[in-house]
């Protein structure tokens, strides 16, 4: 849609249970609606599956059938149940810094606009066809620009038989954000290329 903007959504659980225990939204225009659905379910001690099955109202013309509350708690049950692994953006600089292998599986056209200084652009569009550049053994690290296509290259590369693969979440938007505010406060030297915030 046009004239959608991003939701940002951080939702809080209990190990090992699921139990959902907080959760934050940010949005241009009304977060409320996700809050007040969380809300509900922590006041009913709802899980992450309570979550995952919750039917939610929507019109094709201003939601999606799973709104982000459900893929949330999705992602919330694969990282319970170990399907994948992540690293957060606070960790980048000292990946890129011992020499990681990390992808950026963003298209090519969004890759030359900025990315740190280190990774190798494999394209989520092209990552089936060049699986032969990707190490086996040694960790793998993959970020796209917000974590959605990372997160599917992640889970493809486990359906290959990559084992050791780690998705960074907030990818390519959240590690600018992050380098951005630390290297103006300490004036060190930036990992990033160019600073990307659209």
């Amino acid at each position: 849609m046009s004239n959608s903007y991003q939701l940002h959504l951080k939702l809080i659980y209990e190990l090992p249970t699921g139990r959902i225990l907080g959760a934050q939204a940010i949005i241009k225009g009304d977060a409320v609606k996700r809050i007040d659905i969380i809300a509900t379910l922590i006041r009913m001690n709802g899980t992450l599956e309570d979550l995952k099955e919750l039917e939610i109202c929507y019109a094709p013309l201003f939601s999606t059938p799973k709104d982000p509350v459900n893929h949330a708690a999705l992602v919330g049950l694969n990282l319970l149940h170990g399907r994948f692994r992540q690293v957060p953006v606070t960790k980048v600089r000292e990946l890129v810094e011992n020499g990681a292998f990390i992808i950026d599986c963003r298209e090519k056209d969004e890759y030359e606009k900025g990315h740190h200084k280190t990774p190798v652009n494999i394209p989520l569009s092209e990552l089936r066809d060049r699986l032969n550049e990707i190490p086996k053994d040694p960790p793998v690290y993959v970020h796209c620009r917000s974590s959605q296509r990372s997160d599917n290259a992640v889970m493809a590369l486990q359906g290959r038989g990559f084992n050791n693969v780690f998705n960074i979440f907030g990818s390519f938007l959240g590690i600018c954000y992050y380098e951005y505010y630390l290297d103006q406060i300490t004036g060190r030297e930036k990992i990033v290329t160019a600073y990307n915030f659209d």
